[in-house]
């Protein structure tokens, strides 16, 4: 309780009361958000089809001195699946608890169930592996004695091996269920496989379903890792397959025990040993040198690999013009980093003749290589430009406005690179006021955009997104590292892209040759965002060609078009970066209000930015902010969401009201967030009852309104 208050006293100076009392109420709330997203997503939940591989299924669960109406309550959940082509292997590890073998005898007798005791109690792993080794079918799926299964849990996971027979392992999304069964919560909502999140710590959890061949050549589970026995299988098991499978529905409910690990980890210590044991194993066993630092407050060790070989790091930086921005960037370098076996390339693409006399003097002072050649920016042929110099084994891209602060940043980035399955490494950048400005890209429905952009990084962010080192589909390359060979296999830069997405497309490309991109947020550097050429939103020029460079990204790469990302759930709202569940199928949409005139003014008055506009057949979503520069405090505007007719008058129009969505990120152009904090909002119009045409979407604050540009078709 007392760190609630210390966080709310810190939002209530930073935000004000608004935002204290809003984020309460969602606090209160999110039991019934979660409950909308339920009663949304799973309408179907019992809907089966005809399945061409109907694969067979051990079900192992070990059992130990549980309470008789949750062992039930399991069994029952597994009995019930929606998919029927299955066995039970239940594993009574001697449990003292009579009662339990009372509960087990009454499954017996029943053809799909069977019931092995132990004499001695050996433990989770042991009683475990006594499964099996009992087991017939071809994947073991594992369940703890007192969890639940989702009735279509088999059927899932049975029909992602209709997509692929080769599947070794799957898991899948997963929730908390209260003690008595009655509430669920805290939905956790899964990457696709993710290596260097899994080294983090064990996200794959349940439900878990193995390959029956591959646990035996593994050994089944070890003893010794009681607390963290599925973390270290699942570190070995990686090791001998690429072969894994992620089902984005939640298929596993986790009881919520006093004792158990679904509340915290605190609940049993001995976990963060046998974690930290399980994790020094496996850096020993790949040959990769590495230390582990405790984080406390989320209680979890973070993996540092150490540079082998010292290997030469190549830095490129691209400037122009920049000269005093640039002079900080490559002194902030020299006078901070404490790896030393590097080189700094400048690629020059034609400043002043004073400006590459000053850079031809600074290059003198730190013994830089200067490339020059006057031509028209292409940030990509300038980063190849500087490649194709690099001597290193190792490419770090580096805007210009980029100040180290951190000693190790080059040692830790180094470091992941190394690492067989890595692709590009990113980092954590801050702007100079302290908020995050990069912590991973993600490829969003909206275009890729840049994860928690605006937020405070003294808070934990969904399971750690801003503390824990994370696999994301794309980093951004004002700071990228990758191994020069990897670089050349993909063919570098793309300079079809002079400009925007460019660093996306290379991820894109690292990911297609099965890289995994990973950003490291265990430091950050500060990054002086739009020094050097503006941001693309300051004209409509600019905006207009990164919307043509978007279109050329996705035209290239298709496959991620419409916001695929595996490491992104599509549980998760497609259209920001803060982790909120996508609400779209569960959110009753507001009644279209039709009205034959608006009687409201329009004004200038309005800033605003319509970031997300989707349309499915009965509805549409549209959502943004905006806020009215005329006014000190916006946290209370009742805003509506108005599809305009044609023409110079507001009619025929149709509103809805707005949700208000809480924004971190948007600021007056004067970087003042206090006052703007719920100015974000979400909309949701039926479209029966609006007639047959185009629309405008226009904003509608009060008496004002502003038209926004962006059109939707009723047809």
């Amino acid at each position: 309780m007392a760190n609630l208050a210390q966080k709310a006293l810190r939002v209530l100076k930073n935000e004000g009361l608004d935002i204290v009392l809003f984020k309460m109420k969602v606090r209160f709330d999110i039991k019934n958000i979660y409950k909308n997203w339920i009663a949304g997503n799973e309408r179907s939940i019992l809907h089966t089809e005809e399945l061409e591989y109907r694969p067979f299924f051990s079900v192992v669960v070990p059992v130990y001195n549980v309470a008789d109406n949750m062992l039930r309550e399991c069994i029952e959940s597994v009995k019930m699946q929606t998919y029927q082509n299955f066995e039970i292997v239940l594993v009574d590890d001697a449990s003292t608890q009579e009662s339990v073998r009372g509960v087990l005898r009454e499954y017996e007798t029943e053809d799909k169930i069977t019931v092995i005791y132990r004499k001695e109690n050996g433990h989770i792993s042991r009683a475990t592996n006594d499964g099996i080794a009992a087991a017939k079918g071809e994947f073991v799926a594992l369940c703890d004695c007192d969890d639940l299964y989702a009735p279509n849990a088999l059927y899932e996971i049975a029909r992602k091996l209709n997509e692929d027979k080769t599947y070794d392992f799957i898991y899948s999304d997963e929730d908390k269920i209260s003690e008595d069964g009655r509430v669920r919560r805290d939905p956790f909502f899964k990457p696709d496989w993710s290596p260097e999140t899994f080294m983090s710590y064990m996200y794959t959890c349940h439900l878990s379903v193995y390959r029956k061949s591959l646990l035996e050549e593994l050994g089944g589970l070890r003893t010794g890792f009681e607390g963290a026995q599925d973390y270290d299988l699942v570190l070995r098991l990686m090791e001998k397959t690429n072969k894994i499978g992620h089902v984005a529905k939640i298929l596993y409910h986790w009881r919520m025990r006093k004792e158990s690990t679904a509340n915290a980890l605190t609940a049993k210590p001995y976990i963060m040993e046998a974690t930290k044991k399980a994790k020094l194993e496996a850096l020993e066993r790949r040959g990769l040198k590495g230390s582990l630092t405790l984080l406390p407050d989320i209680g979890q060790y973070r993996v540092t690999y150490e540079p082998q070989g010292n290997p030469l790091v190549s830095i490129v930086i691209p400037s122009k013009d920049n000269y005093d921005v640039l002079k900080m960037c490559v002194g902030s370098i020299f006078r901070k980093t404490a790896y030393k076996n590097y080189e700094v390339i400048i690629v020059d693409n034609g400043s002043s003749e004073e400006n590459k006399r000053k850079i031809t003097s600074l290059i003198q002072d730190y013994g830089c290589c200067y490339l020059y050649e006057p031509r028209e920016f292409n940030f990509s042929w300038m980063c190849n430009k500087g490649a194709a110099h690099a001597k290193g084994d190792f490419v770090l891209f580096l805007n210009d406005d980029i100040e180290i602060t951190n000693s190790a940043w080059l040692s830790i980035m180094t470091g992941q690179a190394q690492v067989s399955y890595t692709g590009a490494v990113g980092c954590k950048l801050y702007y100079p006021n302290g908020r995050i400005q990069h912590a991973g890209v993600l490829n969003l429905s909206i275009g890729p955009g840049h994860c928690l952009y605006g937020g405070q990084d003294n808070l934990n962010y969904y399971y750690g997104r801003n503390l824990l080192d994370y696999n994301f589909t794309a980093v951004t390359g004002a700071c990228l590292m990758v191994s020069k060979e990897k670089f050349q296999e993909i063919g570098g830069f793309d300079e079809d892209l002079p400009v925007a997405y460019n660093d996306v497309a290379l991820c894109f490309k690292l990911v297609e040759k099965g890289y995994f991109n990973v950003l490291r947020n265990d430091f950050a550097l500060i990054h002086h965002e739009s020094v050097s050429r503006g941001l693309d939103e300051a004209s409509a020029a600019k905006e207009e060609r990164r919307r043509r460079e978007m279109a050329k990204l996705y035209e290239k790469y298709p496959e991620f078009a419409g916001g695929y990302d595996p490491c992104y759930n599509p549980n998760l709202t497609p259209d920001k970066g803060d982790f909120s569940f996508n609400m779209s199928k569960a959110v009753l949409p507001e009644q279209a209000g039709a009205f034959d005139c608006l009687t409201v003014a329009k004004t200038d008055d309005l800033v605003y930015n319509v970031e997300y506009v989707a349309q499915t057949e009965d509805t549409i979503r549209i959502s943004g902010w905006c806020y009215d520069k005329m006014k000190k405090n916006n946290n209370h505007n009742r805003l509506k969401v108005v599809l305009a007719g044609a023409g110079k008058d507001i009619k025929p129009a149709y509103a809805a009201e707005s949700r208000k969505v809480y924004r971190y990120d948007v600021t007056t152009p004067e970087g003042r967030n206090k006052g703007l904090g719920l100015c974000g909002f979400e909309s949701y119009l039926e479209q029966e009852g609006i007639a047959k045409g185009t629309y405008e979407i226009a904003l509608c604050i009060g008496k004002k309104i502003v038209r926004t540009g962006k059109t939707v078709v009723i047809d």
